[in-house]
């Protein structure tokens, strides 16, 4: 049996586009989490922020760009949630290119998920090297408008 192709718009809503009030990296993974854990799909949000932060311990997921994919897999998610969180002014991440990160959109889904995560951060990806693209959800798009620009590619 082929397994059904993910689709971003099936995981993200306007309801987990987030202006991040955070000051630092860890605020912002908490402020990320909890909007991932109000929904169905996240059974435990204490552990799914544990498994972003031990992410992030071992490699920043700053990617440049202005751009950090934080993310996890674990046994507590039951289907994949992505929140966009913007944050105008920018965080320090321990990105690649050393640079503020200004869009950190985090990817919490079940443990064996392993092609569908990759999945859709390419087409996370595909969206967000558009620097027009970056640039209006930075500055000033809905949360309607974000998902639009991240989804209809």
């Amino acid at each position: 049996m082929e397994r059904k192709k993910i689709e971003l718009r099936d995981h993200l809503d306007a309801e987990r586009v987030i202006d991040l009030a955070a000051g630092t990296k860890d605020a912002a993974l908490v402020e990320l989490v909890d909007a991932a854990a109000g929904t169905d799909a996240v059974a435990d949000g204490e552990a799914l922020l544990q498994a972003v932060r031990d992410r992030e311990a071992k490699l920043s997921t700053g990617i440049g760009l202005g751009i950090a994919v934080p993310h996890a897999r674990i046994e507590s998610v039951s289907e994949f949630v992505v929140v966009v969180g913007r944050h105008p002014g920018g965080l320090e991440f321990g990105s690649i290119d050393e640079r503020p990160v200004h869009i950190v959109v985090l990817i919490a889904g079940p443990r064996e998920a392993k092609m569908p995560y990759l999945e859709l951060l390419a087409q996370l990806s595909k969206r967000l090297k558009l620097e027009d693209v970056r640039e209006k959800i930075t500055h000033g798009a809905s949360a309607e408008e974000v998902v639009a620009l991240l989804v209809d590619g």
